[in-house]
This record gives structure tokens, sequence and C-alpha cells, in this order.
């Protein structure tokens, strides 16, 4: 059977082994993961959203298989003990916009939701003050909304998918690539930091912010970079309507978090670091929100985090692809905050790759390797992460 070594044991390296152990190919696949307790990876980090608001229609529709296998997680994460319940919960979305262009950019884009099956309704200014008294809704002319949006925990969602995939006989090393011996043009061994070497007639590079150095050991460059962003959770002395998590597209994101809410800030400058900056809470952040809500004037901040998304320089979403070079090396990375929402199907394409030949669910050919070499974007004038 075809020797099948995922380097990346996070939620993608997860599903795609939970797919193909469902296919039973379970014997032949190996994951790496050198950190089991995922303590800087992107999946606990993030907050958990499963948006269907998306300018790509290949977002969209992995976006819907996501919420379909979080929604009912037991029904279609099965082997072994499945001990982890993601909690699924429907927030909604309302992402906010101004301006001529943005409205006509995400009425074009609302038309395409539609058209896959979301349910997302067009607001103007005035509708959204109705619905949300308590917001001002400054510097916003229209905004679309998805009531059925989820949210999820991250980390269980994550875990849920490695114990299936372990129970289906999936076998994890703790340990981490760190070379690969080429001939023939294809990968066929790879050389782990323990000093063990496996062999290889797949390679599946889903190392997340980690991905390009893995992909440069076969020659292939890829414009990904781990960007920060920082969330700050926090509490009001006021309470307010129930809200969907609402983005407004010059980048200010709140959301319900547990009793309060959170905040997120996205720093565009790439590199890891790992230092919170709480001084962007107290200049930047507080201010725009109490401008925003009366009730968020008078609020306590609670605590904050931080992760990195593997940023997609290109375009912001990402390359699912085999390497041309090197046919049995496939890269999935890029995912530039979207990764926990699409995970189930890129899990699932992923394994269509190795096993039938290529993709059969949903075509996601446009998110290819070629689109980098060509300097080729994909536009995309949605909603970011």
């Amino acid at each position: 059977m075809e020797r099948i070594v995922i380097a990346g044991g996070g939620i993608m390296g997860s599903c795609i082994a939970y797919h193909l152990a469902l296919a039973g190919a379970a014997s032949a696949v190996t994951v790496l993961e050198p950190d089991p307790t995922y303590e800087f990876a992107a999946t606990p980090r993030a907050v958990g959203g499963i948006r269907l608001q998306h300018a790509l229609r290949e977002n969209v529709e992995m976006s819907l298989y996501g919420d379909r296998v979080y929604s009912a997680f037991a029904e279609h994460v099965r082997g072994g003990k499945v001990e982890f319940d993601p909690q699924f919960r429907r927030r909604g979305y309302l992402y906010q916009v101004r301006g001529a262009a943005g409205i006509a950019a995400l009425e074009a884009n609302v038309r395409m939701q539609q058209e896959a099956g979301v349910e997302v309704h067009v607001l103007g200014a005035d509708e959204l003050r109705r619905r949300y008294p308590s917001f001002r809704f400054v510097g916003v002319d229209c905004a679309a909304l998805s009531p059925a949006d989820g949210q999820v925990d991250p980390y269980a969602a994550l875990m849920g998918f490695r114990k299936a995939a372990e129970g289906l006989g999936i076998t994890y090393l703790k340990d981490r690539l760190v070379g690969l011996k080429l001939s023939g043009g294809l990968v066929r061994e790879a050389h782990l930091a323990s000093g063990a070497s496996l062999p290889v007639d797949t390679l599946v590079n889903v190392a997340n912010c980690w991905a390009p150095e893995i992909c440069a050991m076969v020659g292939m460059s890829v414009p990904i970079e781990p960007v920060r962003r920082q969330q700050f959770y926090f509490l009001t002395q006021q309470g307010i309507e129930p809200i969907p998590a609402m983005r407004h597209m010059d980048g200010l994101s709140v959301r319900i978090h547990q009793d309060g809410y959170i905040v997120g800030s996205t720093n565009p400058r790439g590199g890891f670091d790992w230092e919170p900056d709480h001084e962007v809470f107290e200049s930047v952040l507080w201010p725009q929100l109490a401008e925003q809500c009366g009730s968020f004037e008078a609020i306590k901040l609670k605590s904050g985090w931080l992760g990195h998304y593997d940023m997609n320089r290109l375009d912001g979403n990402p390359i699912i692809d085999r390497f041309d070079k090197v046919p049995n090396f496939i890269l999935a990375a890029g995912f530039s905050g979207h990764g926990l929402m699409h995970a189930p199907a890129v899990g699932r394409a992923v394994k269509e790759m190795i096993l039938d030949g290529g993709f059969r669910s949903i075509d996601l050919s446009r998110l290819c390797w070629r689109r980098v070499v060509e300097g080729r974007p994909l536009a995309d004038d949605g909603p970011t992460a």
C-alpha cells in the first residue's frame, strides 16, 4: 500500500489522516507532530468561527461542508473513542461595509453566496440600528448578515479529529521533519529530528506557518509567512442585546465569548512574535469599540491571547496542490485564518487527491500552485478572517 507521511498533526493534518483512515488507508499513514500539546499551534489559539461569508465560491463550499460536520460532529466524526465535543453554536456573522465600491462588492458576493445555498441578507444602516440598538454603526452604509454562521471550541475540534484518526488506526509520531531524500524527481524518504527515517510514496505538507521550511526541502518557494493575530477578552458593566460576530471592512471585529466579548487585531507585519501588546487594546481597539457602542465605553479587560495565521501574501487564500517538479509532494497551507473552518473539506479533498486521482467533492483546482508561479492572485474582495 502507498506509504503516506503527513508533516503536521494539527487540525489540517488530523482531518486528512481521518479521511484517509475512513477510506481504509490507516495502516499506510504516519502523522508527524513535534508538539502533541499544541502549545504554539494555530488551532487552539483561534476563535473558532465557522463563517459562511466569503468572496470565493470554493471557500463558501468548504465552509458549508465544515458547518455540516461541526454542527453534527458525533455523526460525522467516528472512530475509537471520540471524547471531544466542539460544542457548535450558531451565532451569526455581520460583515459591515461603507462606500459605493464596498456596497457593490458585498452585494455581488451575497448573490454568489445565496446561489451556493447560504442564507444571507443585505441590511441598510437604518435596519442595522433597529436590530442592534446598542450600536451606532459609525462609518457603515450596509452589511451582510448570515444568521447560521457558527462557532466551535477549536481545541476540542482538533482533538476530536485526532482521537478519531488514532481510533481508526492512524499512527502519530512525536517527531519533526528535518529533511527529505529525493530521487528521480520524487520524495523517497523523510528524515526526522530523532534520527529515524521513513519511506515515502506521498508527502503531505500541512505544517501551517512552518510549511515554507518544508517546501524549501524540495525547492518550492511559497509566499506564506506567520502573521500575528491578537485577541482580547473583556466584560461590560451594561448589558446589550445578543449580537452576531461583527466585522467591519476596515478590520474591527467583535463577538460574544463566554460571558463577555472578544475583539481582535491582526498585525500585517510578518514573522513570529509571541509577546502580547496590550497597548493595541488601550489605544486602538477600545476607542473604536466605544465609538460604535456606548456599553463598550466602560469595560474590564480580563485576558488576551495571540496566535499566527499562515498568511498567503499572494491573495490570502490557500494553496492546495501537488508540486509539479516533485509530484508526490502535496502542499495544503496558506489558509490565512480560514484553516479551522475549512479543515474538514480539505481533509476530504486531500484524501481524494491521493486515493481518487483528483478532487471529487469540491473542485479546488483554482487554489493551485500554478497561480503562485504565474503571479496570478485570486481576486478576493470579501471579508477576511
